[in-house]
Order: C-alpha cells, then sequence, then structure tokens
C-alpha cells in the first residue's frame, strides 16, 4: 500500500487568525458551546473547531450563518483591519519598487533616482 504524502498546510491570511478568535470570543461569551454553535449553524463541530483554531477560513455564506446563530450581525463578527494603513502602503511601494527596479533601463532609473532622494529628503518625511 503506497503511503500517503501529508497535505501541504494552508498559509491563512492574517484576517482568518483574526475572525477565528472573534468567533470563538463571541461564542464564549453567550455561554454557548461549540457543538451548539455547530449545530444551529448547520456545521459539523469540528469544523468549528477548526473555524475558531484558524485553520480553515468560511465562506461568506457561513459566516451569515454563524452571525444568526450568534445573534449579531455579520460586521460584528468579522474582524476590521488594521487600522494603520502605512504598513499596507509600505508594502505596496516595496513591491512597486522592486518589480521597477527588476526591469528599468537607463532613462527610467535616471528619471527615478532623483525623484527617490527629493522624497527621502523631503521635510514631511520625517514627522
Amino acid at each position: 500500500m503506497p503511503s500517503r504524502k501529508p497535505k501541504p498546510k494552508i498559509k491563512h491570511a492574517e484576517i482568518v487568525r483574526r475572525f477565528a478568535a472573534r468567533l470563538r470570543e463571541l461564542r464564549s461569551t453567550r455561554g454557548m458551546t461549540q457543538a451548539e454553535l455547530a449545530r444551529l449553524s448547520r456545521v459539523t463541530p469540528s469544523y468549528l473547531w477548526r473555524l475558531e483554531s484558524g485553520a480553515v477560513s468560511p465562506g461568506i455564506d457561513l459566516v451569515d450563518r454563524l452571525a444568526t446563530s450568534l445573534g449579531t450581525t455579520i460586521h460584528d463578527l468579522l474582524p476590521t483591519a488594521s487600522t494603520d494603513p502605512l504598513p499596507l502602503l509600505q508594502g505596496q511601494a516595496k513591491l512597486l519598487l522592486d518589480s521597477l527596479l527588476k526591469t528599468a533601463d537607463q532613462p527610467t532609473l535616471l528619471m527615478l533616482c532623483p525623484l527617490l532622494a527629493r522624497l527621502a529628503e523631503s521635510p514631511t518625511r520625517h514627522r
């Protein structure tokens, strides 16, 4: 009998971990067991455990059923994104710059270097 290859572990986005924590928090504050919430939401208790541990991410229809079962709204169940957009903007800028540097020709770099130098010297940069 051939041996089974282990499934590769999926690395979910940070929002899945935050959703898992919020789901667990709301269930606990309502005094519900995982089995109760699973029954009301029409999922298996093991799947609910996987949701609360961040091992899987739910579909939109399941988020709606979970929110209804918890007596809350989808908005309350879904965690909001970070209020600080700086890390996101830094990541976007880095990706764009890295991509540009890989393919840039001399005229592009001649335009880019002075612009980056001026941005680095900008007084608003030091806020």
